[in-house]
């Protein structure tokens, strides 16, 4: 999409940071952001794209409060500020401060919207992916079959009954939040190794 600001320097971020949070995330949100905008705000569909674009950037300072220093960001940037309007770029800085499942609460529609696709735009694959990856880093001294149970443990944590994942505004995304993870938890119920094993291999391979 063409935006009235460039959103180059932010977008080559995310080849830096980790397989969780690369261009393939950014993607993701961003598709299915505009799945919903064009349902629910179709007057807004930049200022979603901007602020799915901009959600993760404050991971180029920390993980740890990553939606605080994205929005610290985008509050220096001057052509941001300029391109949009007043409403505009407090729906964008909103979107980026909220968007976090553990401690974000969205009001616009648009900050919504790229809450919700944060939290559910992943394949089954990627999802238990990502959560896999983020052990390999943090937490080396686990084996495989320990990272793996580790990853859809968290999961299932996060987007089981009553986590904080299943916060969502939207029923496409309700809906999708189960088609992704079902196949994770189901797995787990019967501690089926082999099968998270396949659904981690296709995540590698997409």
């Amino acid at each position: 999409m063409n935006t009235r600001a460039d959103l180059t320097k932010y977008e080559s971020l995310y080849n830096t940071f980790d397989g969780g949070h690369d261009k393939k995330h950014l993607e993701e949100v961003r598709s299915f952001a505009l799945e919903l905008s064009k349902k629910y705000c179709p007057e807004r569909m930049e200022v979603v794209y901007v602020a799915a674009t901009l959600h993760d950037i404050g991971l180029s300072i920390s993980r740890e409060e990553h939606e605080i220093h994205g929005y610290e960001i985008l509050l220096k940037d001057k052509e941001i500020k300029d391109k949009y309007s007043e409403s505009e770029f407090k729906e964008i800085l909103e979107a980026v401060r909220e968007h976090r499942a553990s401690t974000g609460e969205p009001i616009s529609t648009v900050a919504k919207i790229v809450s919700d696709s944060d939290k559910i735009s992943d394949s089954t694959s990627r999802a238990l992916l990502r959560a896999y990856e983020w052990g390999l880093k943090n937490l080396p001294t686990l084996n495989h079959d320990g990272q793996i149970l580790r990853a859809a443990y968290h999961l299932k944590e996060k987007f089981g009954d009553n986590g904080t994942g299943t916060r969502l505004y939207f029923e496409e995304s309700r809906n999708k939040l189960e088609k992704i993870y079902h196949p994770i938890f189901e797995a787990l119920a019967s501690y089926n190794l082999k099968e998270l094993n396949k659904i981690l291999e296709q995540g590698r391979q997409e």
